[in-house]
């Protein structure tokens, strides 16, 4: 059993790839390994998520390989986004950087064992980078076994994800997914910090950066502010999809000395718990209820169903 974290390092070069060779089919729906959803992410930039949503959404549940490059149109990533013609390649290009530079870092629990590896594979002939409108992204095939055959994913549809112009959205996006049937994430502040890449600062070493005082750097120290600078806007952009939620915080139950309350812990609430029943307006469609009659056939479950379609 391994742990997984990612970094985010700079690279400085990329050599261009060849141009398009095979039409992409995006399913617009990423299956995320749970390692992945739930790891300790380096901040980047919302071009670089999206590329990989693109990338992601174009592996299928009976691949039993990733493919040697992935392919997919500039238009993919910026349609929608707010981002000009004019800036799109310096986008793709910083994000590019980003993937290129991620690390994943895994760990045993009993800390005998720590290896890393890179996201991207970029030893290959054909070359990560972008041409003629087409980006061209190798995965690392070392990774595969948490794109390929994974049985403990998340899942989440891109029509809202792919519109959202936040980092922090994103993560509430992922996560939240997570947690359509329970409809509730209740996380410590600690384990919050850690996803949201609002934990101890570390240098290249890894080593946890201190002030002057020796204390522990973090972003955002004051509790206040990782509310106020992390959560705004998650809930704004969010309050639109079927991943809409409340928050609010969780105080301290017992205090020795006198004060205001520390909180400890946050309940994120969804507005709209994925409960799987099947409403029962979908089956007054004669298109929809051909579907879940031939899906329960198969016997695909409702919730199964509900979740899908």
């Amino acid at each position: 059993m391994v742990q997984v974290r990612m970094e985010d390092k700079r690279s400085t070069q990329l050599v261009l790839p060849l141009g398009l060779t095979y039409e992409p089919k995006h399913k617009d729906l990423v299956k995320q390994h749970w390692n992945v959803t739930f790891a300790r992410q380096g901040r980047m930039s919302v071009a670089a998520k999206r590329m990989m949503a693109r990338v992601i959404d174009q592996i299928r549940d009976d691949d039993f390989k990733l493919r040697p490059y992935y392919q997919f149109r500039i238009v993919d990533i910026v349609t929608e986004t707010g981002i000009s013609r004019e800036t799109a390649y310096k986008e793709v290009q910083g994000a590019l950087r980003e993937l290129s530079a991620a690390a994943w870092e895994f760990e045993s629990l009993d800390k005998s064992e720590w290896y890393i590896r890179h996201l991207l594979d970029s030893t290959k002939e054909r070359a990560v980078g972008y041409k003629d409108g087409v980006i061209t992204v190798l995965l690392n095939p070392q990774l595969e076994p948490y794109f390929i055959q994974i049985a403990h994913y998340s899942t989440y549809q891109l029509n809202n994800y792919m519109g959202l112009k936040s980092w922090y959205s994103m993560r509430f996006f992922e996560i939240l997914s997570a947690f359509r049937d329970t409809g509730v994430w209740c996380p410590t502040v600690e384990q919050y910090r850690q996803l949201m890449d609002c934990s101890e600062e570390k240098d290249k070493r890894g080593k946890v950066k201190r002030d002057k005082d020796g204390n522990p750097k973090m972003k955002y120290p004051d509790t206040r502010d990782l509310i106020r600078f992390t959560m705004t806007e998650p809930l704004e952009e969010l309050a639109g999809t079927n991943l809409a939620f409340d928050f609010e915080p969780v105080y301290e139950t017992a205090r020795m000395t006198r004060g205001r309350k520390k909180i400890t812990s946050f309940k994120f609430t969804l507005k709209r718990k994925q409960d799987g029943k099947i409403p029962e307006y979908w089956l007054q469609n004669a298109v929809v209820s051909q579907v879940v009659a031939g899906l329960r056939t198969w016997k695909v479950t409702d919730k199964n169903i509900a979740l899908y379609l």
